[in-house]
């Protein structure tokens, strides 16, 4: 589904688009190279690829993997991809080791008491390139900013790419339309660091706005952060996303 000359949706359960639970997927298209962001629950996420065809990408470009963060419905297509395509991965310190040795393991989390198995599953991979805050990454003639936003995780990444059609925010679970944030039950999530991160995200002048769930906005998409800020600035409860 091409949402604007360069961002195209790929994959989400939620829209029908490719297997129940599958986050939304995008695909940044750089011309000779394309960067799939998240890659979904599936761990042989064809389905994904499938789409990318029906929308005229060709497979054969995409380059990287972007992660968000490591959860299931947005990492388990690692391993394949990377298998499959060869692909590079790139996550933030914690998630790749989240990625390589197993999320619970990382959070040091048992998972039978808590309920968390759908956690202990995800295929393990190495992670090609640790992101910083500020770092760029080349996907053909467009450049990609990594800004790390701890909140929904610790090391939660959203990526800031300025296109023909404005600067474009890929926020992850971070912050959703309307100022929804996802707060899990720690050390799944960091509610201590949201300020923080969402923090980075102030003052970016962003027009389109593409959460992993829920709806996504061409326009006006500061709005819906600064939504968020303000609604820790004032030490109230921000509006939670009812699912992770």
């Amino acid at each position: 589904m091409k949402l604007t000359d360069r961002v195209f949706l790929c994959g989400s359960g939620a829209f029908g688009l490719t297997p129940m639970g599958d986050c939304h997927c995008y695909v940044l298209d750089g011309g000779e190279e394309l960067a799939l962001i998240d890659c979904g629950l599936q761990t042989q996420p064809q389905a994904i690829l499938d789409r990318m065809t029906c929308d005229g990408l060709d497979v054969k470009k995409l380059r990287w993997v972007l992660l968000t963060h490591t959860h299931p419905d947005h990492a388990n297509g690692c391993a394949w991809l990377k298998e499959n395509y060869s692909v590079q991965i790139a996550a933030s310190q914690l998630e790749a080791e989240a990625l390589e040795h197993g999320l619970l393991e990382t959070l040091h989390i048992d998972p039978v008491p808590h309920g968390y198995e759908q956690y202990a599953n995800i295929p393990r991979v190495r992670a090609d390139r640790i992101l910083c805050d500020g770092d760029r990454i080349k996907v053909g003639d467009l450049e990609i900013t990594a800004l790390l936003t701890p909140g929904h995780t610790a090391g939660s990444v959203s990526y800031l790419v300025d296109t023909s059609a404005g600067r474009q925010l890929f926020s992850g679970d971070e912050v959703f339309y309307r100022g929804f944030v996802s707060v899990l039950t720690p050390p799944l999530s960091s509610y201590e660091q949201y300020p923080s991160g969402l923090s980075r995200l102030a003052g970016q002048h962003i027009d389109g706005l593409f959460p992993a769930h829920l709806m996504w906005t061409l326009q006006n998409g500061q709005s819906h952060i600064d939504k968020a800020i303000s609604a820790f600035e004032r030490d109230q409860r921000p509006m939670l996303k009812p699912f992770s």
